[in-house]
């Protein structure tokens, strides 16, 4: 058969369309016939699946910073501790961290990883998921699940995988040297294939923030939806 162009006819349109399960579409398009997709990040948050927790010493804490775990990378004391219920499947987008202080050097090492077993040791902080996109109902299944500067003393976490690590080794006396430390703020996001993870409950993902002395604030930003349901 001889070959053929295929031309694709689309809709221009400005104003919302009728939304319904099910329902066959033709392409949709600006006015002057540019194709129009939104990616796949951007029509989950147009679906409501898209959450933040925030914190630092109070959920969604606008000026008091939070403490983290004092010095070395401690297992069993958790900066941040996400629990996922059974049925329920967790993607990360990312996770930021800003330093309000370092205390008396440099040395910070971050680490989030998912696994199973851990609990927290109290003395935490529960922060609560918000939908990013705000004219959805939509709530998470992991309100009351999320907690923060959780004090030492609970059940490591049995590590499955990791997500990020990252450090600052800037060793010496800030204090003495009246120097600052960089960077201040530390940020990871999902946007290749070595950063995508699905993590089904029941399972745990635990995040590490070590530092001397160090306080600041957080933000871990996910994608939620249930086991078996369709993630297009």
């Amino acid at each position: 058969m001889p070959d053929r162009d295929s031309k694709i006819r689309v809709l221009s349109q400005t104003t919302n369309p009728d939304v319904g399960e099910n329902l066959v579409r033709p392409p949709l398009a600006t006015r002057d016939g540019a194709l129009f997709s939104a990616d796949w990040y951007f029509k989950q948050l147009l679906r409501g699946r898209i959450f933040q927790v925030q914190g630092g010493s109070a959920n969604q804490s606008l000026t008091a910073p939070g403490t983290w775990g004092a010095g070395a990378l401690e297992t069993t004391e958790f900066d941040l501790l996400i629990d996922i219920p059974k049925d329920v499947i967790i993607i990360p987008l990312a996770w930021s961290v800003v330093m309000e202080t370092f205390g008396a050097t440099g040395l910070v090492e971050l680490l989030l990883a998912w696994g199973v077993d851990c609990v927290s040791g109290g003395t935490d902080l529960t922060v609560v998921p918000v939908n990013q996109n705000t004219a959805s109902a939509n709530k998470s299944a992991l309100t009351n699940n999320v907690v923060v500067n959780a004090a030492t003393g609970g059940t490591g976490l049995t590590k499955q995988g990791e997500i990020v690590r990252e450090g600052l080794q800037l060793v010496e006396d800030i204090a003495a040297n009246d120097n600052a430390a960089w960077p201040s703020k530390f940020e990871w996001k999902a946007t290749g294939p070595g950063d995508l993870f699905l993590i089904e409950g029941v399972r745990q993902i635990a995040g590490y923030i070590a530092a001397v002395g160090g306080t600041g604030f957080q933000k871990f930003t996910y994608a939620e939806f249930e086991t078996g349901e369709d993630f297009n």
